[in-house]
């Protein structure tokens, strides 16, 4: 029987990816998404929960009061999702704890390092979780511990993407899949996601995270793309949603963004970045110029998800594995998936990851014609 362990590396080349697609892993990834979609359907995130003064232009980044937590009541929600969001909590807190670095800071605040040295200490408490009968929480986080630390960006390049949140994905899918937290309401799922958006989204601020991976312009968006599908299932099967078309005029931004994600993404972009919105967010225009009902977008935005984020090697390569929640194991033969980890190969991938993220390197994708039209109705037919 195979033994908890710490994930390791087990994509280092292109071909690799293929390999990723026939993995328990994979399986184990797409299915927790499934089940996630799926119960946060027709279901609003409750008052209180989403601060809008983080995706409100007119607000300073340095707000860190929630002028509606008051209203949350969290003694509704099982034990282990209330002291999620207490570990939650914590890791905020301590962003109000580690002020950025004075100075000019072009490609990321250092102080975001400081600060994810902080975490380690934070996710200690993650051994308060309560397990259910037969399983050693200290064997479960060996593992799951990982994902959590790995879904707040990465320290060494001081920036934030898709792979990121996928990790978060990955963690609250072994959550779901060992009873940690067992059969989670839409609510309770949607705070939870809710709660670890809003702190990332102020790191992304307070240390001026780069977009990790990101296509530009040609790219759903810089840092998220699961908020989107959340987002466009909350909308599903609701009757009183407002039209596809209608999310980008600033009656239903301001009023659906502290109950729905779809709407506080995109309120996001709108503090981040200025001009018109078809020039610096091309392919979120094109949902709304071609796609009418919530289920084409939620179903679009699906198949785009395993094409640009599951399916991209710059992307999944960060991805690491254990023995246990996501294994690097074949999902037909049960055997081990090969690893392709020669010395060669590491030192050629290292390489290639440091000039992709260097300043002044031009993206892959910028040396190729990208046709913007088919990039999201495309994956939609």
């Amino acid at each position: 029987m195979s033994q908890w362990s710490e994930p390791s590396k087990k994509i280092f080349e292109t071909a690799d990816v293929k390999n990723f697609e026939k993995s328990i892993a994979f399986r184990e990834l797409s299915q927790a998404l499934n089940k996630i979609i799926s119960a946060v359907q027709n279901v609003k995130v409750p008052p209180g929960v989403l601060n809008p003064t983080i995706v409100s232009r007119d607000a300073g980044v340095e707000n860190k009061s929630n002028s509606d937590a008051t209203t949350l009541r969290v003694d509704k929600y099982q034990l282990n999702v209330k002291h999620l969001l207490k570990v939650l909590s914590d890791l905020e807190r301590t962003v109000d704890e580690t002020p950025p670095v004075a100075g000019p800071t072009r490609f990321g605040n250092i102080a975001f390092r400081t600060w994810h040295e902080k975490v380690r200490d934070v996710l200690t408490s993650l051994a308060n979780l309560q397990p259910p009968e037969g399983l050693n929480i200290d064997d479960f986080l060996t593992e799951a511990k990982y994902y959590l630390a790995s879904s707040f960006g990465s320290k060494i390049r001081i920036d934030y993407g898709t792979g990121h949140e996928l990790s978060y994905l990955a963690f609250v899918g072994a959550l779901m899949r060992y009873d940690i937290i067992k059969s989670p309401t839409g609510e309770e799922l949607l705070i939870l996601f809710s709660k670890y958006y809003d702190l990332v989204r102020r790191l992304i601020l307070v240390y001026n995270l780069e977009p990790a991976g990101s296509h530009g312009v040609w790219g759903l968006d810089d840092h998220f793309h699961l908020i989107y599908i959340l987002g466009a299932s909350q909308f599903c099967s609701d009757p009183a949603a407002p039209s596809v078309r209608s999310v980008l005029s600033k009656e239903v931004l301001d009023t659906y963004k502290k109950s729905n994600l779809y709407v506080n993404a995109i309120s996001f972009i709108f503090k981040l970045k200025s001009g018109p919105f078809n020039e610096h967010s091309p392919i979120l225009n094109d949902i709304h110029v071609s796609v009418f009902l919530w289920t084409k977008v939620r179903q679009g935005l699906l198949k785009m998800y395993l094409v640009e984020v599951l399916g991209k090697f710059p992307v999944i390569q960060h991805f690491w594995f254990g023995e246990q929640l996501y294994p690097w194991v074949d999902v037909a033969s049960k055997k081990p998936l090969p690893v392709n980890s020669s010395e060669e190969t590491k030192s050629t991938n290292t390489n290639v990851d440091q000039k992709l993220n260097s300043p002044g390197t031009t993206a892959p994708w910028a040396k190729r014609e990208y046709n913007h039209s088919t990039s999201y109705t495309h994956v939609n037919r």
